[in-house]
């Protein structure tokens, strides 16, 4: 609680104005510690009096003067008192009266205050005591302010690892999800490619649509909860601006034409070519920014624009994402990029959606070290304009040493499958062998060694958490074993496609990584571009 005047005025006697200066001086002498004495100056019958004070100081200078004690010992001390004293009623903070000295140059911490309550005199403090209760109360105020911080470290340390906490359970729990939407989304891959009719197909995409939105949930949900937990990696590589434009036209031009909205992506002529950036939180950030315009257009067109601006000692990557929906109101615009928030209390119903995905849009571009501005569109609807501070890259380097006449071919050999979840190794056995390759699969580490070590397969798929030590055993066993295995490739199935997972299987060995839930055709994909690299290296050896 601030200190008042009143708490620490003295009830100091007033003395009329007819005292006489001798009169003053006994009283002083008297009390050492005082240090001025309250002056009642008469205004006449009726009126209060009005109140002054003449200090010790101020006495005692005045008699010690040149024939002093002649001039004022017998004249009244009303000629003395202080000129402009300070008076301030009792509820007056202390440290507001002190402002006021620093500020305006009042005679508070020289001369002291005088003390009233609604114009009536109520005492004196003195310029030591006023210094006085101003350092208790800083005092006070500087221990209250390192137990709030110390609190607050307490709360952000507390914080940190609730969010830590939150984090690892949802890694857990993205784990144990992913694992069966390979089931999910895999089956349902496998029936578009053999359905004979109209109608199974369709009902195979539904599945599939309904197993990717789950998907893309829990990747927000896992990225939300990384980003609150400050273990959001960013890669920073270079890349061209306008493959980077061109692929989001690629993915979105299919479903705005289902829509019937128009899609103008485009890039400024004056932009840099080459960026430096982490251009899959870019790709991340923009999928967001265009799925919500998709979602409330429901005519007219969205429209997507890039550009670079000087900035600094870097460049400023600006994106902008207007749509010609329904527009936003003022008051949710507020509200609108808070986790879980949506437009109004329709949108969950009529359009879907969690309301995360502006949340992490804004979080992952304020990770990059930018920000998100939300406008209205001149033309109706919505402008989301991202700031990014980016770097300017050099010229793509050019292939020195073309491949040899004929490299990257590879006969489809019997691949082995290492996966304890029996839909999954379902789920892969029947991409692959759809794709031409045999397949043998075994449910855990122990028994993918015994088979390695006997049989030689054209390259391995080991699931990273698996009974028998995991996919690192199987790994070893391909690279150290007494099989023929130790060149062939060996990749990792796992669902923790973070960054320091795809790192640490990289330190181990494993020639790549494939992430669940494993679609067929990207499983195909990736397993087609490591035997193609692999026969690339050993033809260029063999050069």
């Amino acid at each position: 609680m601030p200190v008042r005047l009143q708490e620490i005025a003295l009830p100091v006697p007033a003395v009329p104005s007819t005292t006489t200066g001798a009169a003053a001086l006994s009283l002083f002498l008297s009390d050492p510690a005082l240090f001025a004495l309250p002056v009642r100056i008469e205004c006449g019958e009726g009126i209060n009096p009005d109140i002054a004070h003449i200090t010790r100081a101020r006495l005692t200078e005045a008699l010690a003067g040149p024939n002093g004690r002649d001039i004022f010992a017998a004249r009244p001390i009303q000629h003395l008192i202080t000129p402009s004293p300070v008076i301030a009623e009792g509820t007056t903070p202390v440290a507001l009266i002190a402002k006021q000295a620093a500020e305006q140059g009042t005679s508070a911490l020289t001369d002291g205050v005088i003390v009233v309550e609604q114009g009536v005199y109520q005492g004196l403090v003195s310029p030591a005591a006023l210094l006085k209760a101003l350092a208790e109360e800083n005092t006070a105020r500087a221990r209250n302010q390192q137990v709030s911080q110390r609190r607050i470290e307490e709360l952000k340390s507390r914080m940190q690892v609730l969010a830590e906490g939150r984090s690892r359970f949802l890694a857990f729990v993205g784990h144990e999800i992913r694992t069966p939407l390979t089931g999910i989304l895999g089956v349902a891959d496998l029936l578009k490619d053999q359905a004979t009719s109209g109608e199974s197909k369709r009902l195979a995409e539904t599945i599939s649509n309904s197993g990717q939105h789950l998907e893309r949930l829990l990747t927000d949900l896992l990225d939300l909860s990384r980003l609150e937990a400050g273990k959001l990696p960013v890669t920073l590589q270079p890349f061209e601006l306008r493959q980077f434009a061109s692929e989001t036209r690629d993915l979105w031009q299919p479903k705005l034409d289902a829509k019937r909205v128009g899609l103008r992506i485009a890039v400024a002529r004056s932009a840099e070519a080459r960026i430096e950036s982490d251009a899959g939180r870019l790709r991340q950030i923009l999928f967001n920014l265009v799925s919500n315009a998709v979602k409330f257009t429901e005519r007219g067109h969205v429209t997507v624009q890039m550009s670079t601006a000087p900035a600094g000692d870097g460049l400023s990557l600006v994106m902008t994402v207007a749509d010609t929906g329904r527009g936003i109101s003022d008051a949710d615009k507020v509200r609108l990029f808070e986790e879980f928030e949506q437009a109004d209390d329709t949108t969950a119903t009529t359009h879907g959606g969690s309301g995360l995905g502006l949340s992490i849009a804004r979080a992952l571009t304020r990770r990059l070290g930018g920000d998100i501005a939300l406008a209205d569109n001149a033309g109706g609807g919505c402008l989301f304009t991202v700031t990014v501070p980016v770097q300017k890259a050099g010229p793509r380097l050019a292939v020195e040493n073309p491949q040899p006449s004929g490299a990257g071919r590879f006969d489809l050999g019997e691949i082995l499958v290492a996966e304890d979840h029996d839909t999954t190794a379902f789920v892969i056995r029947e991409a692959l062998i759809a794709a031409g390759w045999r397949v043998e699969c075994v449910p855990d580490a122990t028994a993918a060694a015994e088979r390695l070590a006997v049989r030689r397969y054209q390259a391995v798929l080991s699931d990273v958490h698996m009974p028998g030590g995991g996919g690192e055993a199987v790994l070893r066993a391909a690279r150290f074993g007494p099989g023929h295995n130790s060149r062939i490739p060996v990749l990792a199935l796992t669902a923790d496609a973070t960054a320091e997972r795809r790192e640490a299987c990289e330190k181990l060995g494993f020639s790549g990584l494939i992430e669940k839930p494993v679609r067929p055709r990207a499983l195909v994909a990736a397993l087609a571009d490591t035997l193609l690299n692999t026969s690339r290296e050993k033809q260029a050896k063999a050069v």
